[in-house]
């Protein structure tokens, strides 16, 4: 759409399809969000949910996928049709986690979702086991699946979504593993490029900035190895504690101790001073014995003050710092590799990704 939310305007993966290439979409969040729904959606509110999955259904797009739709039925007109039973109509075919897929011949039109299709997101890298849906996973299967059946090229958007929920949230070990796990498709990436060097361009960059992330609060010396004693996202931590709220027995601050250590390496690999256990124990008790403490809001998640607590020390003892629960202004990096990398050399607008791209396709 334009300025005035006028529709008529077709995104570069529109131009591509309508050339003869696959096309692909693929996040960690839901197809409906906004970055995939920028890519074939055209409607004037991204939280138009419903609205946005019709859009998708009706693109044509080859390859979806992500958490599958964060509103199937339309809440503002109930006898729309349900969107998987569109998709259907559509010409797609479904497939609940990687061994339904995997068990399948490749098909075009495909919808790549994890068995739980309830979930806002795929569940954090450092959350998931061997059996979760993960972003590498949506990756290598739809190279592979093009790699069989585009005849004339194609274009796949991958998008690292939970980077940011995890900085929103001010989590610094999740942003780390989400980043490395996002690394992962770039390596398949990569590995495709090496065996079709003269065409094939690959860009990874960003949207935006969030949380003002920063490296150092206090001298010029990191602790980001600490970071590894985390085993779990803040996410996960919050629902632990409130399984444990929701229990017979409200857990003691030994017990709470022993789980911030297991899950945290406090007190253990990960010093704690009297004064920071001290600020951690009244925490606990306005949440788990006073029960007065409400939930730490940011955009993608409601957490256990307990949970947002403990997380704050440990990225202040890693010397991570936050200026935001927000976007920020900063500039993000862009990297290019393969045909015509050259052209995204230096400080560029965002627009030029798309523009430059279109040149190179000679789409006007």
């Amino acid at each position: 759409m334009d300025a005035e939310k006028n529709h008529g305007l077709k995104s570069l993966a529109r131009q591509l399809k309508d050339k003869g290439y696959k096309i692909g979409i693929i996040t960690s969040a839901s197809i409906d969000h906004a970055t995939p729904g920028g890519f074939y959606a055209s409607q004037p509110d991204r939280s138009m949910y419903y609205e946005i999955g019709v859009d998708a259904a009706n693109s044509g797009f080859d390859f979806f996928g992500g958490a599958g739709l964060l509103e199937p039925r339309s809440k503002r007109n109930l006898s729309a049709p349900c969107l998987y039973d569109l998709f259907n109509q559509k010409g797609y075919t479904m497939f609940r986690g990687m061994d339904a897929y995997n068990r399948a011949a490749a098909k075009d039109k495909i919808l790549l979702f994890p068995t739980d299709t309830v979930s806002k997101s795929l569940k954090y890298a450092m959350d998931r086991s061997a059996k979760d849906l993960s972003l590498p996973d949506l990756t290598k299967a739809c190279l592979a699946n093009f790699q069989e059946t585009a005849k004339k090229g194609f274009f796949m958007m991958v998008e690292g979504g939970k980077i940011d929920w995890a900085a929103h949230a001010h989590d610094g070990g999740a942003v780390v593993k989400e980043t490395i796990d996002f690394d992962q498709c770039i390596r398949l990436a990569y590995d495709f490029y090496k065996k079709h060097p003269n065409e094939t361009l690959i860009l990874v960059t960003a949207d935006h900035e969030t949380g003002g992330l920063g490296l150092g609060n206090s001298d010029m010396n990191l602790n980001i190895d600490l970071l590894q004693y985390q085993k779990c996202s803040q996410e996960a931590l919050t629902a632990a504690m409130r399984e444990m709220k929701s229990g017979k027995m409200i857990p003691s601050w030994k017990d709470m101790k022993a789980f911030l250590k297991k899950n945290l390496g406090f007190w253990e690999q990960i010093k704690i001073t009297p004064r920071e256990e001290l600020e951690l124990l009244v925490c606990y008790e306005e949440s788990f014995l006073k029960k007065k403490s409400k939930d730490v809001v940011s955009l993608y998640a409601k957490d256990e003050p307990l949970a947002v607590a403990a997380i704050a020390l440990l990225d202040k003892k890693a010397s991570l710092g936050w200026t935001t629960k927000t976007h920020t202004g900063a500039p993000v990096p862009l990297y290019a590799i393969g045909k015509q990398a050259v052209l995204y050399s230096g400080r560029r607008d965002n627009t030029d990704m798309a523009n430059v791209l279109r040149k190179l396709f000679l789409i006007k």
